[in-house]
Parts: structure tokens; C-alpha cells; sequence
């Protein structure tokens, strides 16, 4: 009985244990907690890993190197930044503000420029050589003429030009006016002497153009020294001119 009852109880024992799973030996172990957002913190970046180029980009140049111009290219330069100018082919270089032995600086030094001239009053007097026309009397008339026109213009300067302007104006017309009584006279004389019958030696008649040639003479020497004096700054005065203008 005991041998049966052994045989009837062990298949059900085997069935009970086939059903039940064994216990795990990580069913007693609790789960791990959810781990926390993490919070931004005020630190610097961790750096960031370089990346491959991307084909068709142009990598970036490395600290201190400065990439090759294209040409025909002039890299800009700072206002006011003049580069240095390479030295001419046969001569030597100079140095700023000190120029090489032998040879000379080009242009005008720095407040060296040559001053403006006044007028002072030159031309009414130089004008007076138109008595050298090889004409007989034209000359004269022609320079008188001048003078006296040019002086008139001249005389807006002031100054010494003016001086000079007036006294040449004053004695051209005194010399237009003289020679001209002096040709006219010669002529009558002429005409009226010689009108019976002529005349035998050049006196009388020859006196009023022995006076013109002396006084164009005359007129030669003053316009000479005027023209000195205007182009040294200094006035020249005709005293037994006839005073037309007053100063």
C-alpha cells in the first residue's frame, strides 16, 4: 500500500513542479531610479570635434598665414599709408627728406615755392622801344601811342605800378604831342620856303627835325631807364613831362 500510494502521489508531485517556474534570483532586486534631466550650467562648451571638409569648400587658413594675392590685386592700405617707391633704374635710392650726394631733389622743397611777382609797372615803359621801327616817323608816333594806352590800363594795380603807369602815360603824350608840332612844323616850313624857289642849304628849314631827332633821342634814353627802374621796384619820374595825369 505504501509502494502504491508512493506511484499515485509521484507523477502528481512532477506535473506540480513542470508548472510552477522557479524563483529568478533578481526578483528580490529593486529597479534603478530614472536619472534627471541635466541642468545647463554658466562653464564653457566642450569643444567641438572638427568635422570633415565638405568637398568644394575652401578650408580655413592656419593662424598667421596670410593667403598669395591674386594678380593684379594691390592689397588696401591704412589712410594716410604711402608704401616706399622702389628707385629708378640708374640711380640711387634716397632717403626721405635727404637726397644723394649729386643729385638733386626733384621739384620744389617744401616752403620754397618762388613768390608771386607784383606788377610794377614795366610794359608802358617798354612799350617805348616801338620808336626802333624801321620807319622814318612811324616809329615815334607808334611809341607815344603806346605808352600812353598801356599806362592808362596799368594804373588799376596801384602801388609802384601805378606811379610807373602814370609817369609813362604822362610822357608819351607829351612826346606824341611835341614830335608831331615838330614833323608838322618841318613840313610848312618846307612847303612855304621852297614854294618860289627852292631852298639852297637845310637851314632854316631843317630845324624843327634836328629838334624831333634829339627829343626821339631823348625819349630813347628815358624809356631805357624807365624800364630799370620799374624792373627793380623803384618809380621813375619825369620831371619837365606834361603832368596829364596827377597823382
Amino acid at each position: 500500500m505504501s509502494d502504491t500510494n508512493r506511484e499515485t502521489h509521484a507523477p502528481t508531485d512532477r506535473a506540480a513542479s513542470e508548472q510552477s517556474p522557479a524563483p529568478s534570483p533578481y526578483e528580490s532586486v529593486p529597479p534603478a531610479p530614472p536619472v534627471p534631466p541635466a541642468t545647463p550650467t554658466a562653464g564653457p562648451l566642450p569643444p567641438v570635434p572638427p568635422q570633415a571638409p565638405v568637398y568644394g569648400d575652401t578650408p580655413a587658413p592656419a593662424p598667421g598665414y596670410a593667403p598669395p594675392l591674386a594678380p593684379g590685386y594691390a592689397r588696401p592700405q591704412a589712410p594716410g599709408y604711402a608704401p616706399p617707391l622702389a628707385p629708378a633704374y640708374g640711380y640711387p635710392p634716397q632717403q626721405t627728406g635727404h637726397p644723394a650726394p649729386g643729385y638733386p631733389a626733384g621739384g620744389y622743397p617744401v616752403g620754397a615755392y618762388p613768390a608771386a611777382v607784383p606788377p610794377r609797372g614795366l610794359l608802358p615803359w617798354a612799350l617805348g622801344l616801338l620808336i626802333l621801327i624801321p620807319f622814318p616817323f612811324l616809329g615815334g608816333l607808334a611809341s607815344g601811342i603806346a605808352m600812353a594806352v598801356s599806362g592808362g590800363a596799368s594804373r588799376r594795380f596801384g602801388g609802384v605800378a601805378r606811379e610807373n603807369a602814370r609817369a609813362a602815360l604822362n610822357w608819351g603824350l607829351t612826346y606824341l604831342l611835341v614830335s608831331t608840332v615838330l614833323l608838322v612844323s618841318h613840313f610848312v616850313l618846307l612847303f612855304s620856303l621852297t614854294a618860289d624857289s627852292p631852298s639852297s642849304g637845310f637851314y632854316p628849314i631843317g630845324i624843327p627835325i634836328t629838334i624831333y631827332f634829339a627829343l626821339s633821342v631823348l625819349h630813347l634814353v628815358l624809356v631805357i631807364v624807365g624800364m630799370v627802374r620799374a624792373a627793380g621796384g623803384k618809380v621813375m619820374r619825369v620831371p619837365f613831362a606834361i603832368p596829364y595825369l596827377r597823382g
